[in-house]
């Protein structure tokens, strides 16, 4: 093993995340093929398994079959662990043996380290692996005590338990999976725990693991608060990427429930003849999981094509980077924003909350962004070649939930032919390692070998 590890840490930085991810995924596909991993009911072929692997290390969600009715207890078994491994990534887990063999970290798996969990410094990183293992595992187990009140009623102890941790730790995780049937959370429209449990774990996981641990070092102070004064003075403590994420992240969440309340209120095939307060719960619940969670409370078929078109740019945008949700991410689109904002106003700098942001990074963000723009170009072009008589707009929706990782579907992904759901794979595969792929890449290069200056140029844009 120790042979293995230094020939592995030989291999370029993005090369050996790649391989790390795709060694995972073909590990489960080959567990949940295995016959005493599938119901006996099961008509699953292994492109089907393969996809679901892929979907469930890459926390996505979109399947060709459902989980409920090709994978037995052992089976749901393996998806956990895929779903849990993604979620962690696997570049943690990678981290973690290398630790625990006692190897000295090198300059270039250092940066990768702090790119992958966005780490500013490598400072206690083992006990910030532990750390991050031991509260997820924790905040799970809460997850699954709660939905467990409503889940054991329904389904009886033993399902009721395994279906409760099954939710919580896909929740958590932002994989969207569930065992329950091939509706989603459908049935829990109008169901306060699951409206309420859910969003919360999706918000948790996708927040991301740096920001946790910088609100925790200032939860005492927080707990003290009188004022809102003091909660402001409080609050510009926190690291400037916190504040950026929790800013961004409740303002996407708003403006979600607020087009949502406007597109939908009153369509009667989707919330309008809900309760006031199921409307409440419906579009609190869709607003959170469309950027990454994958979960459904309705049917996505009936909603306006506005209200689709919508989820597309949120599914687009993301969580948040070091965390668990996929995407472009809510900081990187923040910045590019900003440079746009920036533009506008004729000004040099970058600036956020009386801060210059380093340019170097704004322009990763804007390379990430646009790399994520044409791939999605990219795999919507082929999937109109295969699937030309499936309307446009929700082959669209289907791209950028699979690039974003998202896992929402129009009840689509089994219709396609097995071209496009190989191109939704493939999808899935570059959302999931794009960001830290391209991240670790720009950000590993030699400058000194690569910095050439020329005479000025001057080309006409516009």
């Amino acid at each position: 093993m120790k042979n293995f590890l230094n020939r592995f840490s030989d291999w370029p930085i993005p090369i050996k995340i790649v391989v790390s991810f795709a060694a995972v995924m073909v590990t489960g596909s080959l567990l949940l093929a295995l016959p005493f991993s599938q119901l006996d009911s099961s008509q699953a072929t292994y492109f089907d398994h393969l996809f679901g692997s892929i979907s469930m290390v890459a926390v996505t969600g979109l399947y060709t079959v459902p989980v409920a009715h090709t994978y037995n207890l052992f089976g749901q078994i393996v998806v956990l662990a895929l779903i849990k491994l993604g979620g962690l990534g696997i570049i943690t887990i990678v981290s973690a043996i290398i630790l625990q063999f006692g190897r000295r970290v090198s300059m270039k798996e250092e940066v990768t380290l702090k790119q992958a969990l966005n780490r500013s410094d490598m400072m206690g990183f083992r006990n910030f692996l532990i750390a991050v293992v031991k509260y997820t595992t924790v905040i799970e187990a809460i997850g699954a005590f709660f939905l467990a009140f409503h889940m054991v009623p329904l389904l009886g102890w033993g399902r009721g338990l395994f279906t409760s941790i099954f939710l919580a730790v896909s929740a958590f995780n932002n994989a969207g999976f569930d065992n329950l049937g091939t509706t989603s959370l459908q049935q829990f429209v109008q169901t306060p725990v699951v409206n309420i449990v859910i969003p919360i774990l999706i918000v948790l996981g996708g927040i991301g693991f740096s920001v946790w641990f910088d609100v925790a070092r200032h939860f005492k102070e927080f707990i003290k608060v009188r004022s809102w004064i003091d909660f402001k003075g409080n609050y510009r403590r926190l690291k400037l990427h916190t504040r950026l994420v929790i800013k961004w992240s409740l303002w996407l969440i708003v403006a979600a429930m607020t087009i949502i309340v406007l597109a939908e209120w009153n369509h009667l095939a989707s919330i309008g003849d809900m309760t006031f307060a199921g409307k409440i719960q419906a579009v609190f619940f869709q607003a959170v999981t469309l950027r990454t969670a994958g979960f459904a409370t309705i049917d996505l078929t009936q909603l306006h094509m506005f209200t689709i078109v919508v989820f597309t740019v949120f599914m687009f945008i993301g969580g948040s980077p070091g965390g668990t949700a996929g995407g472009a991410k809510t900081s990187t689109v923040a910045l590019v924003v900003k440079l746009i904002g920036t533009e506008l106003k004729g000004m040099t700098n970058v600036n956020y909350k009386k801060r210059t942001l380093e340019m170097d990074i704004v322009k990763r963000a804007l390379v990430i962004v646009v790399m994520f723009v044409l791939l999605n170009f990219i795999g919507l072009s082929l999937m109109t070649i295969f699937d030309e008589h499936i309307p446009l707009q929700y082959l669209f929706f289907e791209s950028v939930s699979a690039f974003g990782t998202v896992g929402l579907s129009a009840d689509l992904t089994p219709e396609l032919s097995r071209y496009s759901q190989t191109v939704i794979m493939f999808s899935m595969f570059i959302g999931r390692l794009g960001p830290i792929t391209i991240f670790t890449a720009l950000g590993t290069r030699d400058r000194k070998k690569r910095e050439v200056t020329y005479a000025t140029g001057n080309i006409l844009i516009g």
